[in-house]
């Protein structure tokens, strides 16, 4: 999610060059643009895509960026969009969402005629010389000295072979598909600490833009322990970037994660200073760990022994997660024939905006297909009553699922309902919470 500025500075790209205006609607540039309530559609400009405002579900939609690859496509997010609900105001709350980042690059190539990932390629990282550096299409020539992705997977820490660096720009490519090395996101930081422009004296944007993306549109609150860490008193979000203080001094950063890999960029602007974290691995903890114990190395209080702090933290959601997934052994472990013929759970499904599933029996049990999303299909345990856990064959895809068969009084079955298994202390987003698999009628795709 560190290339959510850089999708934020393509935009000032543009607003600078007077192609878009950040209070423009989105409907202006994508006119197929649609949003669940036509009032959202008509007033959701480019400034809200940016910030989290719009009142969706936090991370509405991920599950067609994740886990992939998959199939599907920028017009199958732009599509889905119309079939999440506001479940807050519009412009009210902060709800982290990834799929109105897609929607942001898209307005790259309907003014400029140029792919998105081109257009930072040559604007951003051509322009700062950032020739390890990629949003898009890696030459073959950079496919080297790449770093592998790492998770602990069944205990064993492996390499997540999906997440692999494979050259290609990725479906979500503007919220989260920067490659970059750690010099080039080091000049990257200059560029961005000298208000648009480089110490070489390249201006990528102007220094208005650098302020707008520096000024918090949308606040939450501070938590206690933020405060008691930090002495934060506030806490918002730019354009592309969180804004808070530490001890009295303005703190613009990101953090972003993939599946066996963290990254955290941040700046303390007043004192010029700026830290790149980058690890090939999925411990938040250690990430974590590092970014604070390097920051507060710069001032003059605050500082504590953060590998303990995060080790402490780590060892408390290690121990839920332990728990969690005793539980879930257990509850399939259990000799329990479900109170219906496994037939009746069978058919094809489908949701607006996922798509179709179907669910098979056979002599080993229920197995479960997504259409668009290969990595999420895999036999069915039961577990009780009209409840069955989903364990995926692969097993990095880090998000087993619960899946609750409804049948109305008629014994007919009329949804799925899928939540996500959280026995890993990093899953904090339950990807499935926003599905709603009904019987596809006879015929439907």
């Amino acid at each position: 999610s560190n290339s959510k500025a850089f999708t934020a500075a393509a935009l000032a790209i543009l607003v600078d060059e007077g192609l878009i205006e950040w209070n423009g609607a989105v409907s202006d540039y994508i006119p197929e643009f649609r949003m669940s309530e036509p009032w959202v559609t008509a007033h959701l400009s480019v400034t809200d895509l940016l910030t989290h405002r719009a009142g969706l579900v936090p991370h509405a939609g991920d599950l067609m960026l994740w886990p992939d690859p998959n199939d599907f496509t920028r017009s199958d997010v732009i599509r889905g969009l119309r079939y999440f609900p506001l479940v807050s105001d519009f412009r009210d709350s902060y709800n982290y969402d990834n799929v109105l980042y897609i929607v942001a690059g898209e307005i790259v190539p309907r003014v400029t005629g140029q792919a998105f990932e081109a257009f930072v390629d040559e604007r951003i990282m051509g322009a700062l010389g950032m020739d390890r550096c990629f949003m898009g299409a890696i030459p073959e020539a950079e496919m080297r000295n790449l770093a592998a992705p790492h998770g602990v997977i069944d205990g064993e820490l492996t390499v997540i072979e999906r997440s692999r660096i494979h050259g290609e720009p990725a479906l979500y490519a503007a919220a989260g598909g920067v490659v970059c090395s750690l010099d080039d996101m080091l000049e990257w930081v200059r560029m961005q600490l000298g208000r648009g422009t480089s110490p070489q004296g390249v201006t990528v944007f102007s220094a208005a833009r650098s302020a707008e993306m520096w000024h918090p549109e949308i606040s939450w609150r501070v938590s206690p322990r933020n405060y008691e860490w930090h002495r934060t008193h506030f806490n918002g979000y730019g354009l592309g970037w969180r804004l808070s203080d530490v001890y009295g001094m303005k703190e613009v950063s990101h953090t972003g994660s993939l599946a066996g890999m963290r990254a955290w960029t941040l700046m303390l602007p007043e004192k010029a200073l700026g830290i790149v974290v980058l690890a090939n691995g999925s411990n938040t903890a250690a990430r974590n760990a590092v970014m604070q114990s390097i920051k507060y190395a710069y001032l003059p209080e605050g500082q504590r022994d953060w590998v303990a702090v995060y080790e402490k933290l780590a060892e408390a959601a290690a121990e839920e997660e332990e728990s969690s997934a005793t539980a879930v052994d257990e509850q399939t472990a259990r000799p329990i024939v479900p109170p219906r013929p496994l037939a009746r759970y069978t058919g094809r499904f489908h949701d607006p905006w996922f798509g179709g599933v179907t669910v098979t029996a056979g002599d080993e049990g229920l197995q479960f297909a997504a259409d668009k999303s290969p990595k999420l299909s895999g036999p069915l345990a039961h577990v009780t009553a009209d409840t069955f856990v989903a364990r995926w064959p692969d097993r990095s895809v880090g998000m087993d699922a619960w899946l609750n068969f409804e049948f109305d009084r008629n014994g007919e079955l009329e949804r799925i309902r899928m939540n996500r298994v959280f026995d890993d202390p990093d899953a904090t987003i339950d990807y499935f919470e926003h599905l709603d698999l009904r019987p596809a009628p006879a015929g439907a795709r």
